[in-house]
């Protein structure tokens, strides 16, 4: 498979991996509105998204969409890992670690001091992979949230 920077090119396929991701994660499905909002994420660049692309076919396995954030105490550029999917015709081929350590590549190529993002208690496989890669649960902060 193939890790690159998701374009025009890709917009349809990706929009229809992330609506699943998206109705995986409790949502309904929007297929319209995940476009509208992933190309929205394109053309202003508000995030970087990593597609991985079957070679052959060139078809759309998964992504994985980070947010750019900064640290003002280490004056240093950090990435959210806000979301990854992987279609259901590819799960079980190594999808999400290829994307996740393409994620970390990218970090680093960023000069970014490192990723940080969120998954449920419950999702221990994920969790698994997770750890699997080096990414550790930050037990210094407390994280909260107020809905708006």
């Amino acid at each position: 498979m193939e890790i690159i920077q998701c374009d025009e090119t890709y917009l349809c396929e990706v929009a229809s991996i992330f609506d699943e991701y998206r109705v995986f994660c409790g949502q309904s499905s929007d297929i319209a509105g995940t476009e509208i909002f992933l190309r929205d994420l394109l053309c202003t660049q508000a995030s970087t998204l990593l597609i991985a692309v079957e070679p052959k076919e060139r078809q759309v396995m998964g992504f994985v969409n980070l947010y750019p954030c900064f640290s003002s105490l280490t004056l240093k550029r950090l990435w959210i890992l806000n979301d990854l999917g992987v279609s259901s015709r590819f799960r079980g081929a190594g999808v999400s670690k290829a994307l996740l350590r393409a994620a970390l590549d990218f970090a680093k190529e960023t000069k970014a001091i490192r990723v940080e993002f969120k998954t449920e208690k419950n999702n221990r496989r994920a969790r698994q992979l997770y750890q699997s890669l080096g990414f550790e649960i930050d037990q210094g902060n407390i994280y909260y949230r107020v809905p708006c």
